[in-house]
C-alpha cells in the first residue's frame, strides 16, 4: 500500500503552482468582490431608508425589506460569480487539457501504426516540451519507414 503513494506532491511543478495560484487568485477576487460589494449594497440601502423614515416605527419592516433585498442581490451576484469563475478556469484549463488530449490521440495512433502528422499546439499552451519530443518522436518513424 506504501508504494501506490507518490514521492512528490507537485509532479508538474510550474502547472501545479500556476493552477493553484489561478484557483486561489480567482478565490481572493471573489471574496473580496462578495464582501466589497454586500457592505456598500448595505450601507447604501440602510442609510437611504434611514433619511427617508421620519419616525422609527417602521424599523422591523424596514429591517424585513432590506433583508430580503440583499439576499435577493447575493444570489444574483454570487451566481455571477460561480459563472465567471468557471468560465474562466474552463479556459485555463484547456491550455493544459488541449495538448494532452493531442498528444495522447497521437501517440495512440503511433501504437496503431497510422501515419501522422506532427502535433500542433498554441503558443499559450502548456507541454510544448512534451508536444515537441512527441513530435520528433514521429519525425523519427517516419525516417524509419522510408529507409
Amino acid at each position: 500500500m506504501g508504494s501506490d503513494r507518490r514521492e512528490k506532491i507537485l509532479v508538474n511543478k510550474q502547472v501545479q503552482v500556476i493552477f493553484t495560484g489561478v484557483t486561489l487568485f480567482f478565490l481572493l477576487v471573489i471574496i473580496i468582490i462578495t464582501a466589497g460589494i454586500t457592505y456598500f449594497i448595505t450601507f447604501n440601502t440602510l442609510i437611504s431608508q434611514l433619511i427617508s423614515i421620519k419616525s422609527v416605527v417602521n424599523i422591523s419592516s424596514m429591517l424585513n425589506k432590506l433583508h430580503t433585498t440583499l439576499l435577493i442581490r447575493l444570489i444574483c451576484m454570487g451566481a455571477l460569480l460561480i459563472i465567471l469563475v468557471f468560465y474562466l478556469e474552463v479556459r485555463f484549463l484547456h491550455r493544459i487539457v488541449g495538448p494532452l488530449v493531442r498528444i495522447e490521440r497521437a501517440l495512440r495512433e503511433i501504437s496503431e501504426g497510422k501515419d501522422i502528422e506532427p502535433i500542433k499546439i498554441r503558443k499559450t499552451d502548456y507541454y510544448q516540451s512534451l508536444a515537441d519530443s512527441v513530435n520528433k518522436l514521429i519525425d523519427y518513424i517516419k525516417t524509419i519507414k522510408k529507409s
